[in-house]
């Protein structure tokens, strides 16, 4: 008799309730995200639809969602972690970036989340975050508050690929990226719809003597 060929990650997500041997002792909610792994390496959950399929959105819903991807042992080897629109505020990212399981990952997208300024400086001080590579926070509110926390951060400095797309950071922010030596080896930044106005903050940062790996860069 042929010996079985065992499951992929897929079929084990798919096999029914199983869940890699989990189904039994999993929430709804944590079946969903269960659910969103790919490869157990990627978890992309794009809109607070995703758990709430009828009716209003609770007021508590982002805090309770990063409050049970923080703590799921199954997101223990993540590389990638993409949450937008499921309304995370600061609090919300401040409960994911004291997790104890997530590792650290090197793509992060936390689009339309509310995040504001206080986010961004989180993300900024976090520890968990000094790996990665690509950070999205598009369309969050964030100032030139945060965006100096950005670039002043101890821990942000592997990201080669920033987009800030529209974002509130201003000439202030954007020459706070300009002068950053932790965003130094950016290729990759989008400032799109920030409220740039001034043509010396445009040149500034295209002539950064910072930012001299920077390949493309979007600021309109």
């Amino acid at each position: 008799m042929p010996e079985k060929k065992p499951k992929n990650w897929e079929e084990l997500v798919n096999d029914g309730d199983n869940y890699g041997g989990l189904g039994d002792k999993l929430s709804p909610e944590q079946k969903i995200i269960f659910e969103a792994i790919k490869d157990k390496t990627i978890l992309k959950i794009q809109d607070t639809y995703t758990f709430v399929k009828h009716g209003q959105v609770p007021d508590d819903h982002g805090l309770r969602i990063a409050t049970l991807i923080a703590g799921f042992e199954p997101l223990k080897t993540l590389k990638t972690l993409i949450i937008t629109h499921n309304r995370l505020g600061s609090e919300g990212v401040r409960i994911l970036s004291q997790s104890k399981t997530l590792p650290k990952l090197e793509y992060l997208h936390l689009g339309s989340n509310d995040l504001g300024d206080e986010g961004a400086k989180i993300i900024a001080e976090s520890p968990l975050f000094s790996e990665i590579r690509t950070l999205n926070l598009e369309c969050n509110g964030i100032t030139a508050a945060g965006a100096c926390a950005l670039a002043q951060s101890p821990y942000l400095t592997r990201v080669t690929s920033l987009n800030l797309v529209d974002n509130r950071v201003g000439d202030e922010g954007a020459l706070a990226f300009a002068n950053s030596d932790t965003f130094s080896n950016l290729t990759y930044l989008h400032l799109g719809g920030n409220r740039i106005k001034s043509e010396e903050t445009r040149q500034a940062l295209r002539h950064s003597s910072k930012l001299t790996r920077l390949e493309t860069i979007k600021v309109f």
